[in-house]
């Protein structure tokens, strides 16, 4: 019976929201920019009757509603996009060059609208605090808005993350660790330059820096547990000032995923002694900066069992997926949970001819989720506040 009242509320507003997902996933924002995204939210939250706090976390907004004397149960959802060409042909694509909602942030962001909407016609007997998140895809938002009190009342607090893995109408539930805790790597390889002809008289750094990045890759599978799978990625490198000059330095930037958080920990100096041992065999130096950015998602159990009971009760038994690996993706709602129990579910968003996946020029997750998700997010705030 919940599940129709949903439908018929729902159904009265989802236009609406669809058209404002279209709207943003047309003007998308990087992280810490995300100030139309934000005017936008913000307003449309003040004119159906919620409380709104703005420039919380720099460019996030908070919005509260229902009573507050027994605490809020928390809904997080992100707001930046990434900056990748859009190619998927849509006739809401990006009007912004080189700017992309390819993580589905703009569906998070709608889902957040949806859940205020659908809230607002009920009468719960306890507060609800949905958190418009900005800079998640530099993993700094959740801190930024969490040194601005916003766990402060806070019980706790439900995350959802679109899913190309799964269909349209799955949930995707995993018990216990869900993302990878990540780090970012830089390497300065400092050679000695020389004439490209004669390259015995130098010392080549970009050699150096292709044996680090192939080295590195080698190490971890002969001297790292392979049961704590670890994921290395060098994704920019840059380096010389001509093409008849031996580079003296080359400078390379990644990114490490490890789902064990004692490997995660003994990992920096890991990298440092491996990455200085190859450089120093020839005949260069490397200096290793290890910057830990966000722990893994470790979804809290109570708030894990609501989700899952919720989704059973409203999609049945058959839609629920139980993922049983985590993934090596990192996510800053992991932040929250530091100091909140809470949890996030994974939302399918492939229709019949799939989709391709997040951070990809032709992502396109189907839409038809947001309505789902919704009714999953408010069916676990109310179990959660029973």
């Amino acid at each position: 019976m919940q599940h129709l009242i949903f439908d018929e509320k729902i159904d009265s507003f989802i236009e609406e929201i669809l058209e404002l997902r279209r709207h943003i996933h047309s003007h998308p924002e990087l992280s810490g920019l995300e100030h139309q995204t934000a005017v936008l939210i913000a307003g449309y939250l003040k004119e159906i009757g919620w409380t709104v706090s703005e420039s919380i976390g720099r460019t996030g907004v908070t919005a509260e509603f229902g009573p507050s004397q027994n605490g809020f149960i928390g809904l997080r959802v992100d707001m930046d996009a990434l900056p990748i060409d859009e190619k998927t042909n849509l006739t809401f694509s990006s009007k912004i060059d080189g700017i992309m909602h390819a993580c589905g942030h703009d569906i998070h962001t709608c889902i957040g609208l949806g859940v205020a909407k659908l809230i607002k016609t009920l009468n719960l007997n306890i507060g609800t605090r949905i958190i418009f998140q900005p800079a998640e895809e530099i993993a700094s938002g959740a801190k930024w808005m969490i040194d601005d009190g916003v766990t402060q009342g806070l019980n706790q607090i439900i995350g959802v993350h679109v899913y190309p893995d799964l269909p349209l109408g799955k949930i995707g539930i995993k018990e216990g660790g869900m993302t990878a805790a990540a780090a970012e790597i830089s390497v300065e390889i400092i050679g000695k330059s020389g004439h490209g002809a004669r390259p015995h008289q130098g010392v080549d750094a970009i050699w150096v820096a292709a044996k680090v990045i192939s080295g590195v890759q080698e190490s971890i599978t002969r001297k790292l547990d392979s049961l704590n799978p670890v994921v290395i990625t060098f994704g920019k490198i840059n380096g010389g000032k001509a093409y008849n000059i031996i580079s003296e330095k080359v400078n390379i930037l990644g990114t490490a995923r490890c789902t064990d958080l004692t490997t995660f920990d003994f990992l920096g100096e890991w990298l440092k002694k491996t990455i200085s041992e190859i450089a120093t065999s020839c005949g260069a130096e490397a200096i290793v900066k290890f910057r830990p950015i966000t722990p893994p998602v470790n979804n809290d159990l109570e708030v894990n069992k609501a989700i899952r009971d919720s989704a059973i009760e409203l999609f049945g038994y058959e839609n629920i997926v139980e993922l049983q690996k985590p993934s090596m993706g990192a996510e800053d709602f992991a932040e929250f949970l530091n100091y909140v129990p809470g949890a996030m579910f994974r939302l399918g968003v492939a229709n019949k001819r799939g989709c391709a996946p997040l951070h990809t020029a032709e992502f396109n997750p189907d839409e038809g989720a947001i309505k789902l998700a919704v009714k999953l997010i408010t069916q676990t705030i109310i179990k959660l506040g029973s």
